[in-house]
Formats: C-alpha cells, sequence, structure tokens
C-alpha cells in the first residue's frame, strides 16, 4: 500500500511541473478552499473529510447526502459564492456537484487619464464540476473532479476545462491527504490565456479528545509555498471554535465558529488581511443526511 502511495504522488507532482506556465495564474478563487470552517482552519483542510471537499481534495467527499452553500464577502468588494451536493454509500463511491462564483462589478471602463469614466463593467470567474471518489483499499481513497471554467471581464470572455485529482488516507484518528488541483488549459481572453492556479496540498490531520488539529503545505506555480495549520475545539455538544494560520501573503491568523441544530451546520470565519486590505467574511450552510453529533 505504501509503494502504491508513493507512486500517486509522485504522477501527481509530474503533472502539476509538466504544465507551462508564463505569469501569476488568474482564478484566485481555486486557490482557496470554499468553506467557512476552511478559512477559519487557515485552509489547512486536505485531509479532512467534509462536504465542500470537491473544492479542496475530491477523495475527502463523504459518504453520505450532504448539500453546502457558502457565501464570502472577501476583500476589495469580491464576492464569492459555492454550492455543492455530495452522495454516496459506506465503504463505496462517493460523488459530488459543485458550482463556484467569484464576481465583483462596479469597476469604471477608461480608455486613458478622463476625468468621467466611459461607463461600468464587472468581472465574473466561475467553474462547474463532477467529482467521484472511489475506496482503493480498506483506509485508502482515490477522486477526481473534471470541471469546465469560464471568465468574463467587460464583453470579453474565455472558457476553458481542468481536472483535480486527489489521495485520503485514515486510520483511527490520524488521516493523510493529497491533491493535485486546477490541471487544465483556458482559452484565449482577448489575445492571451489566463493560467489556471496549478496547486499541489498535502496535508494532515489528527483528534485528540475536543480538538482536532490539522496541517498543510500548498505549492502553487508561480506564488510562494504557504504553511497551513488549524485547530477545532469542541467547546459544547453543538459548538464548535475555530482557529487557523498560513504563511500567505497578506494573510496570516483566522477565526471562526460552527454551530449544529439536528441535521444543518452554520459556520461562519473572519479573515483579516495585513498591509490595510480589510477582511473577509464567509458563512456556511451545511444540510447532512445524518444528524451531527
Amino acid at each position: 500500500m505504501t509503494a502504491m502511495c508513493s507512486r500517486v504522488l509522485l504522477t501527481l507532482a509530474s503533472l502539476a511541473i509538466a504544465l507551462p506556465a508564463t505569469a501569476e495564474p488568474g482564478f484566485a478563487i481555486l486557490q482557496l478552499g470554499a468553506s467557512a470552517r476552511a478559512a477559519a482552519l487557515g485552509e489547512a483542510t486536505t485531509a479532512l473529510v467534509d462536504a465542500a471537499a470537491a473544492a479542496t481534495n475530491p477523495a475527502a467527499l463523504p459518504s453520505g447526502r450532504s448539500v453546502a452553500l457558502s457565501h464570502t464577502e472577501w476583500i476589495g468588494d469580491i464576492r464569492h459564492e459555492h454550492a455543492s451536493t455530495t452522495w454516496g454509500k459506506p465503504e463505496g463511491s462517493a460523488y459530488a456537484v459543485d458550482v463556484l462564483l467569484s464576481h465583483t462589478g462596479g469597476l469604471e471602463r477608461r480608455l486613458g487619464p478622463t476625468s468621467q469614466p466611459l461607463g461600468e463593467f464587472g468581472v465574473y470567474e466561475w467553474t462547474a464540476g463532477l467529482s467521484w471518489a472511489r475506496p482503493l483499499g480498506e483506509q485508502l481513497r482515490a477522486g477526481v473532479t473534471a470541471k469546465y471554467a469560464r471568465q468574463s471581464i467587460d464583453d470579453r470572455s474565455a472558457a476553458g476545462a481542468a481536472i483535480d485529482l486527489g489521495l485520503h488516507y485514515g486510520e483511527g484518528p490520524w488521516w493523510i491527504g493529497a491533491a493535485a488541483r486546477n490541471l487544465g488549459r483556458m482559452s484565449n481572453l482577448d489575445q492571451e490565456a489566463t493560467d489556471l492556479p496549478v496547486q499541489l496540498r498535502f496535508g494532515g490531520a489528527t483528534v485528540r479528545g475536543p480538538i482536532m488539529l490539522s496541517g498543510d503545505l500548498h505549492w502553487t506555480r508561480e506564488v510562494d509555498t504557504s504553511l497551513h495549520v488549524g485547530a477545532e475545539f469542541r467547546a459544547r455538544p453543538r459548538l464548535l471554535l475555530r482557529a487557523g494560520y498560513q504563511s500567505a501573503d497578506s494573510r496570516d491568523v483566522s477565526l471562526g465558529l460552527g454551530l449544529f441544530t439536528g441535521l444543518w451546520q452554520i459556520d461562519y470565519a473572519y479573515i483579516p488581511y495585513g498591509d490595510g486590505l480589510g477582511q473577509a467574511h464567509r458563512v456556511s450552510l451545511v444540510w447532512s443526511g445524518e444528524q451531527a453529533r
């Protein structure tokens, strides 16, 4: 089993490095997780089974039914939206469909230094994906996501496709995850194509009593490698407190909480930025076919 994991991890790394790049990549939203839990934990979620795992590691999809919705008020008047649903059987395959959108509007259109703008325009980037995870062994699972991507800036647009590949291994209170994300291409936007943010993620997590600890290492092409750590504390049977840290530019500490009621879960994350950029807020609503404990 160890030899199989090593061969798959080497394949993931080779695929990511082989794709050419000419500049800092676009589609920044694809470098992030999609849920408030991920944001609060400093994006250290590659090893965590989660209803929004299709946005981070397709091998970590939950086996039961779930629906997750998230809204983010990002910096610079940018908003992110995410919707996903999962289904599957224990000890069998799991599936997910998810849609991710980043949008901002009210940008001034100018052709030069003028006192009045010629009008306004918006920027939209979105993806729609289908994910599949299946067991490779008793504790090892593999996953793949195929997604369509589209980008629109004013009256110009481009489209493309990409895949994500992932592994997840869990034994007792320990979990390990790895993923290669955004392996694909975009068509030309005007005269040049936007590079997708090819990313490798490696992470681990463990549970010790009421505390869950997680850690990730992220390598994104043309972006500095970053360290991510997170902690989740069950303060009450239906209350989780979260904190995270990441070494990415302009971001470090993040905070959040999760509340449970019946089959529903509400999560919130607060993400402050340095350099006077302000702060971001993310809220998620999750329905699970099994009552949270």
